[in-house]
């Protein structure tokens, strides 16, 4: 006879193949959308083409070969995003009073908009509100917010494994960090939209070194989509929904595994 466990592991993997919004790598997207439009596919070990170039906050012509000549913490957003791009750009304004690391020295920053409607003017202000937040001694150009056409978006994004899609006035996209080595390797992914200083210095380390590392295993959160017809951010009810089975599933094999423990093995159920 199978055991119980067994009997759950089978039935969570046809509950995690049934998922409504869900594909294999763990991307959540909308049922109008084809598989794989939104999420994250690492390119772990891959570098990033240092001769694209993009404006900065002056609109200032620069290539990533430029800015990228230390560890290099790559914030992709856009500055229209009031939602969870704020949220990750705050928390990264936080790292550097809490980082073990001199800025400007042992790491740099760059958040490059993936928006190809947004100007120099507004990464100028994202700029302002943001490092005026850093109460350390902070190198301006330690953190650079630069905005480019579309040709080269797609191409630096392609090339992290970056997924997004317009929708409406807005976008549907993932939120995490990618830490490049001074050659512009990818070394690792931080997801989600916050950050714990360690990890964050751990990863600066390896990419210091030029070694890969895994991904931090955190949820990887997406932005809501914009509904242009009432002008807000709809709630991604495939995400929840997906979500909440995920956690009874697991909670499911718990309640079996240890009620399995409990009964013990049948008696009788001996040789010799």
């Amino acid at each position: 006879m199978k055991r119980p466990q067994t009997k759950v592991l089978i039935l969570l993997l046809m509950t995690q193949i049934s998922l409504p919004g869900f594909t294999y790598s763990g991307s959540i997207i909308s049922p109008s959308q084809p598989q794989n439009e939104i999420g994250i596919e690492e390119r772990l070990g891959e570098n990033v083409p240092l001769d694209l170039f993009f404006s900065d906050e002056s609109g200032n012509k620069v290539y990533l070969r430029q800015l990228i000549d230390k560890p290099t913490i790559l914030v992709l957003a856009y500055y229209g995003c009031s939602n969870i791009c704020d949220n990750v750009l705050s928390n990264v304004a936080g790292l550097p009073d809490r980082l073990q690391a001199e800025p400007g020295q042992d790491y740099s920053i760059i958040t490059i908009s993936f928006d190809e409607k947004n100007s120099p003017a507004e990464a100028f202000q994202k700029k302002k509100d943001y490092v005026k937040a850093i109460q350390r001694p902070f190198p301006r150009d330690t953190w650079r917010f630069l905005t480019g056409d579309l040709e080269n978006i797609r191409k630096l994004t392609a090339s992290v494994g970056f997924k997004f899609q317009r929708q409406g006035e807005g976008f549907q996209h993932p939120a995490a960090l990618i830490v490049l080595s001074p050659k512009g390797r990818v070394t690792r992914y931080l997801y989600g939209a916050t950050f714990l200083p360690f990890d964050v210095l751990m990863a600066l380390s390896e990419a210091a070194a030029g070694r890969t590392g895994p991904a931090i295993p955190k949820a990887l959160l997406f932005c809501y989509r914009y509904d242009p017809a009432s002008k807000t951010y709809v709630f991604n009810v495939l995400k929840v929904t997906g979500a909440v089975t995920l956690l009874s599933a697991t909670a499911f094999i718990l309640y079996l595994t240890s009620s399995y423990k409990k009964i013990g093995r049948p008696k009788g159920d001996s040789h010799g």
